[in-house]
């Protein structure tokens, strides 16, 4: 889900989609990326990282305090179930300048120094974070790289993208975007079969 939303937003906004075209282009030459060269991508880790905060794969998780405890001036009794509402959490403008706007320079070297602790949660915080999350980056990053080095999503007209939160945050019926080839002059749409 993190990588449907992320061509999603690629795909609305040009002036990102350029950028991510040109450091692709420019760290890997043509070739695919491996583990090794994501330190040449810094962009593509930004787009997915802000990709990430409008859309979080967990539109939120839930935990159940050991002992009473106070958060916010409020006592919470122990064994109760306390939610946090990422998708709403990414998006509180106490945290995020403009938090609807589509802005992977937010994730920019020094971000987390920027950021408040637990404000951005796409695998959860704490002791209980996912324990798969920097695998999960890293696969994020090369999927989006190998093939946004060769082609291009462009969402199908017509479509109401609305997110709906279930387990993920998703579009009910899917998101229809066909590929084009980059390097070609006609940019036909191809299918994949």
């Amino acid at each position: 889900m993190a990588l449907t939303w992320t061509w999603y937003l690629v795909s609305r906004h040009p002036d990102v989609e350029a950028r991510l075209h040109a450091e692709l282009d420019r760290a890997l030459h043509g070739g695919s990326p491996a583990a090794a060269d994501l330190v040449q991508l810094p962009y593509t880790e930004m787009v997915v990282r802000e990709a990430m905060r409008l859309y979080p794969p967990a539109a939120g998780f839930a935990r159940e305090p050991i002992e009473d405890v106070t958060i916010g001036g409020y006592t919470v009794p122990k064994g109760s179930l306390v939610t946090v509402n990422t998708y709403a959490l990414h998006r509180d403008p106490r945290f995020f300048e403009e938090p609807e706007r589509f802005n992977p320079e937010r994730f920019a070297a020094g971000w987390e120094d920027r950021t408040p602790r637990y404000a951005s949660l796409p695998f959860g915080g704490g002791p209980r974070v996912c324990i798969g999350n920097g695998f999960a980056m890293m696969e994020a990053r090369l999927i989006l790289a190998t093939v946004a080095r060769r082609w291009r999503l462009t969402l199908e007209p017509g479509q109401a993208v609305v997110p709906m939160q279930l387990v993920t945050t998703r579009r009910r019926d899917g998101i229809r975007m066909p590929l084009h080839r980059r390097y070609e002059r006609d940019h036909e749409p191809v299918a994949l079969g």
